[in-house]
């Protein structure tokens, strides 16, 4: 079966006691495609093709499969550095070399999200900076942005809620310069 169409999130979906619902499991890479395939937890497959006018793929996004029968869209968390800078300083240093990397990023509350990477989880603790590994699974997949013209006063107004974060290990090595 080809799914063109979402019904709804599952946040925003009523009655949804009502009906069997079946779980495909994605990573968050997998929500910014328009073409699918996915297995359920009842070990059904089905694919998805996103008509041209729907709503791109998101955690909890729901698709009528049969009568009374649902599939939920979930994703598998991801291991994520997130990183707190200190200061606009810190802030431009490390969107610099993220952008450098072209890295797809989130950024709120003051912190950048990004998939881990074993060497920018290096290069950023060696540079001093606070970073965090922790998992997560992303509502929508992360997307690149201009962070050169965020780290010098742009805006940025891109939401992403994320649930379920389980903290691996902290990072946070000052400089010994003062830096």
């Amino acid at each position: 079966m080809i799914l063109t169409r979402p019904l709804a999130t599952i946040d925003d979906f009523d009655d949804i006691e009502r009906f069997h619902v079946e779980r495909a499991y994605v990573s968050s890479d997998d929500l910014s495609k328009r073409i699918l395939r996915v297995s359920t937890d009842h070990g059904n497959e089905f694919g998805i093709r996103l008509a041209d006018d729907a709503p791109a793929l998101e955690r909890g996004m729901l698709f009528e499969v049969g009568e009374g029968r649902l599939l939920a869209l979930e994703t598998i968390p991801d291991k994520m550095l997130v990183v707190r800078p200190r200061s606009m300083d810190e802030m431009g240093r490390i969107a610099h070399y993220l952008g450098n990397l072209h890295k797809p990023v989130e950024v709120a509350d003051g912190a950048i999200t990004l998939l881990y990477d074993p060497v920018v989880d290096r290069d950023l603790v060696a540079e001093g900076a606070v970073v965090e590994v922790v998992e997560m699974e992303l509502d929508h997949p992360l997307r690149h942005i201009d962070l050169a013209k965020l780290a010098a006063g742009g805006h940025h107004n891109h939401g992403h809620h994320h649930t379920h974060e389980h903290h691996e290990h902290h990072h946070a090595h000052p400089r010994d310069d003062g830096r």
